[in-house]
């Protein structure tokens, strides 16, 4: 079989999101091991979303969702904000991350009992968004990832070598007391 990456190259995040090959093909060359299943998330118990899920149907309603940008400010960020709050945690935005195979921006970073990387699925491609995850996953280490659209969420974890991405997916704002149960499950330390 071919070799997908060159040996002695450096990649961009972003430019895992223009290769063709499988995710697992990908992954593999880096030495990792792909799984795709439904995962065991972390959920903290229910929380009140109701004033953030009226806030988000009315910026859809006044927002057009056309940009990268636009759903980052429109619908991720406020989710995430709305996590880290409560919790007193650092949202890194914008993260520079250098590491051994590819290097760039972090487009979340999350800090808490778990490490939690969020990432903008560019063109609302998951699945070359969730390629670029990995890789992000990779180089960070042993973390939660979720790749987003802004109005769907994907899950994955990464452990000992394999990365699992949640066959689930999430919709902002039909899920989304259960996306920020879980986002807040996987920062928060569990309850004794």
């Amino acid at each position: 079989m071919a070799k997908i990456l060159e040996t002695d190259r450096t990649y961009l995040f972003s430019q895992f999101t223009e290769f063709n090959d499988p995710p697992d093909e990908i992954l593999a060359e880096l030495g990792y091991q792909l799984r795709v299943d439904s995962l065991e998330l972390p959920k903290s118990p229910t929380i009140d979303c109701s004033t953030l899920k009226n806030t988000l149907e009315r910026r859809i309603q006044l927002t057009p969702l056309t940009s990268e940008q636009a759903r980052r400010e429109t619908l991720v960020a406020p989710i995430l904000f709305e996590v880290v709050e409560p919790l007193n945690l650092k949202l890194n935005i914008e993260y520079s991350l250098v590491g051994k195979k590819a290097k760039g921006n972090l487009d979340y970073l999350i800090r808490g009992h778990n490490s939690l990387l969020v990432i903008e699925a560019k063109r609302d491609d998951l699945t070359r968004g969730f390629t670029q995850l990995a890789v992000e996953m990779i180089e960070l280490g042993d973390c939660y990832g979720a790749v987003t659209t802004g109005n769907i969420w994907q899950f994955a974890k990464l452990r000992d070598h394999q990365i699992t991405q949640d066959i689930n997916l999430y919709r902002v704002p039909g899920d989304l007391s259960d996306l920020v149960s879980i986002l807040v499950g996987i920062l928060q330390p569990e309850e004794l």
